[in-house]
């Protein structure tokens, strides 16, 4: 009995055991098909869903094409930035790899933590410690961006410095950023690329600057961190091109500090000023400048108002008007035109002039900025014929778009004649009922400037590729053939233009050595669709030599308050005109003429010293009777004590800071900037002290102040 029992729990024993075999047979076979399944079956979709997980097939952007001023200096470039990372697999590798861990973990946590200035050093070393326990192979130490500088230091770290970086763990993360060398300067123009928001040159010559992209396999780190493998097919980004613009860093800085000045007085919403070089339409500056309260000056570049603000242009916009009428009734500029009590009514309109005028000249209504005798005028050769206005407003490219090279620019909004109500004629032709931007007005301006020819204005002259041009931007640039006007009406206009500084409405501007002509304006402002009085857009536009002009330039000012008398462009605008054409006059040479006339009686008993430039020695030398000097084109240092002369030869050694001491404003702007120095000049006189000693060694762009008294 007992027998039977025994072998009758073995038979169960073997039965279960017979089972569970069978069931590991079966879990195998079933582990052997899902494996052969996964490795043959699905694996090429499964090996492809995890490599394109871990790693991608990921664009490579291209060096982006640095922007320039037309004397080479960079505007804006691509500076190379890095991220610190770290590989803490490879402290695991080996027995000295992690003996070389323990021994500088703690030396590079405390580097890391007075490095960064954000987390202790425990935290950084627990940081790591946990990494590498966990076999992470990358961490991002910080998010912070290294420059080259920074990254060399960094290298130098315990542990980072005891071998090549595949030994030693550290991963630089290398990142493009965008710089700009002179800061602000021209910010909203030089542009940017921000937020999905391209503006300025960045953003029209972004094709351009970009270059093509290349690719290669990346590897995921975390989850904003990607870091190249080998393998794969790859391919090499093509660098972009070099933009260089027509901006003139000199010139901007100019613009930007008088533009700043004025506004911080008056107190506009906002401001603008162009420079613009006369016979090649070249953009030498532009400046905008609007109320920004988070701006430790009040002001800031936040839009670009001299390109893409259309208002009502004002009495600027009197000039086109005149030179329509003079070319199709030949009006003599001494016509009388009656002015009455300074007011025009027009069905339901009235329009005033700034006070009655009575009879005044055809040249006085320019002058004198008649609202009244420009309608008067018009009225007497337009209004039989109004579409013919129209037509020489076309000719003068003031109905089209400029098509400039910075995008978007507005259309002018000028009606078709066929559109016109009763008003449209004689208010558009004193600036109302219409919109240009100050850039499509600046264009007209220039025009006359140019001896009548109209030139397309640009701002950017040419894209290169190292040293070879790609594209030149002056081959396409849009110039007329024939003048807008005759010469005679031509001769009329500048003769206007320069008796509104030298009697009329801009008179107080007058007395320079190189002469002005332009036309002031002032627009009452539309809010909500009506005119507020009280409420100006104040305007100057002009050029600069009177008799040969190279610089056309527009202020304007939009709402200026602050002051009484902050309402017409004559005590706003203007004033802002002579000081950037002051200080464009004293920094270029070529427009100064030499010296002449005489040295007063009572130099005969004072003592001089004074540092002589080449140009003025043969005034000194041969016009006053002083001892005569060989002019080789050196500087000297002449010293007269009663009528004893003294003449030492100055020399300035290459690559130094010149010594100016001495030297009047423009010989000391002509020296410190012939060696590629920036100047900022306080006081009149001459050059009593300058910021870096002479003798110190130069470097592009530096700037330096000096002190005149």
């Amino acid at each position: 009995m007992a027998k039977a029992k025994r072998q009758n729990i073995r038979e169960i024993i073997t039965k279960r055991f017979i089972a569970f075999f069978i069931v590991v047979i079966l879990l195998f076979v079933v582990l052997v098909f899902n494996l052969y399944k996964i490795v043959f079956i699905n694996g090429d979709t499964l090996r492809n869903d995890v490599f394109n997980t871990y790693i991608k097939e990921r664009s490579v952007d291209a060096t982006r094409g640095n922007i320039y001023s037309d004397d080479g200096s960079l505007l804006a470039t691509s500076l190379p930035k890095y991220r610190l990372g770290l590989d803490p697999s490879v402290y695991n590798r080996n027995a000295t790899s992690e003996q070389k861990f323990k021994e500088h973990i703690d030396e590079l946590a405390n580097a890391l933590a007075d490095f960064f200035q954000d987390h202790t050093a425990e935290e950084y070393k627990n940081k790591i410690v946990s990494a590498k326990k966990n076999g992470k192979n990358y961490l991002l130490l910080n998010n912070r961006l290294l420059d080259f500088q920074e990254r060399k230091k960094v290298a130098k770290f315990p542990l980072f410095n005891l071998g090549e970086a595949t030994k030693t763990g550290i991963v630089f993360d290398k990142v493009n950023v965008r710089y700009a060398p002179f800061g602000q300067m021209a910010y909203r123009t030089v542009g940017y690329l921000k937020d999905k928001v391209a503006v300025g040159v960045e953003g029209s010559f972004n094709a351009e600057l970009k270059g093509t992209p290349g690719k290669g396999l990346f590897e995921k780190m975390d989850k904003n961190t990607w870091r190249p493998v080998e393998g794969g097919e790859e391919s090499v980004p093509k660098p972009g091109l070099d933009i260089y613009t027509t901006l003139d860093i000199n010139i901007q800085d100019i613009v930007e500090s008088a533009l700043m000045k004025a506004m911080t007085t008056y107190e506009g919403d906002y401001g603008v000023v162009i420079v613009m070089e006369s016979a090649t339409g070249e953009i030498k500056a532009i400046s905008n400048l609007s109320k920004n309260a988070n701006s430790p000056t009040g002001y800031s570049e936040s839009f670009n108002y001299a390109i893409r603000e259309a208002r009502d242009p004002g009495s600027v916009f009197k000039l086109p008007s005149m030179m329509a009428m003079l070319e199709e009734a030949d009006l003599p500029l001494d016509m009388p035109v009656s002015t009455g009590n300074g007011k025009y009514h027009h069905y339901n309109g009235t329009m005033s002039d700034s006070h009655p005028m009575g009879t005044i000249s055809v040249a006085q209504v320019i002058e004198s900025s008649s609202n009244v005798g420009t309608m008067v005028l018009m009225k007497k050769v337009f209004a039989s014929k109004p579409a013919k206005f129209y037509d020489y407003l076309k000719k003068y490219h003031l109905i089209e778009s400029l098509h400039f090279q910075i995008q978007p620019n507005p259309r002018p909004n000028f009606p078709v004649p066929a559109k016109w109500d009763a008003f449209q004629l004689l208010w558009s032709s004193v600036g109302y009922s219409t919109q240009y931007s100050p850039l499509q007005m600046i264009s007209f301006y220039n025009a006359i400037a140019n001896n009548g020819y109209w030139v397309q204005p640009i701002i950017v002259s040419k894209a290169t590729r190292a040293d070879e041009v790609v594209i030149d931007y002056r081959a396409s640039q849009i110039r007329d053939q024939a003048p807008l006007c005759s010469p005679k009406t031509l001769e009329k206009i500048q003769s206007m233009l320069e008796g509104v500084v030298t009697k009329g409405t801009a008179n107080n501007i007058k007395g320079t050595s190189y002469g002005i002509a332009g036309k002031t304006g002032t627009a009452q402002r539309i809010i909500n669709g009506r005119y507020i009085p009280g409420k100006y857009y104040t305007s100057f536009i002009g050029y600069f030599p009177v008799k040969k002009p190279k610089y056309t330039i527009l202020v304007s000012i939009d709402n200026p308050q602050g002051h009484a008398e902050a309402t017409y462009a004559r005590q706003v605008t203007a004033p802002v005109f002579r000081e950037i054409s002051d200080n464009i006059y004293l920094r270029d040479m070529k427009l100064h003429r030499k010296l002449a006339g005489t040295l007063p009686d009572s130099l005969n008993k004072a003592s001089l010293s004074h540092t002589v430039h080449p140009m003025d020695q043969s005034i000194l030398y041969s016009n006053f009777g002083l001892p005569k000097v060989e002019e080789d084109g050196s500087w000297l240092q002449f010293k007269m004590d009663k009528q004893m002369v003294q003449n030492t030869p100055l020399s300035f050694p290459a690559k130094t800071v010149p010594n100016v001491v001495g030297m009047n404003l423009r010989d000391a702007i002509f020296t410190l900037e012939n060696r590629g120095l920036k100047v900022k000049a306080n006081g009149l006189g001459t050059v009593v002290s300058q910021s870096v000693p002479a003798g110190s060694p130069t470097r592009k762009n530096l700037l330096l102040q000096i002190q005149l008294q």
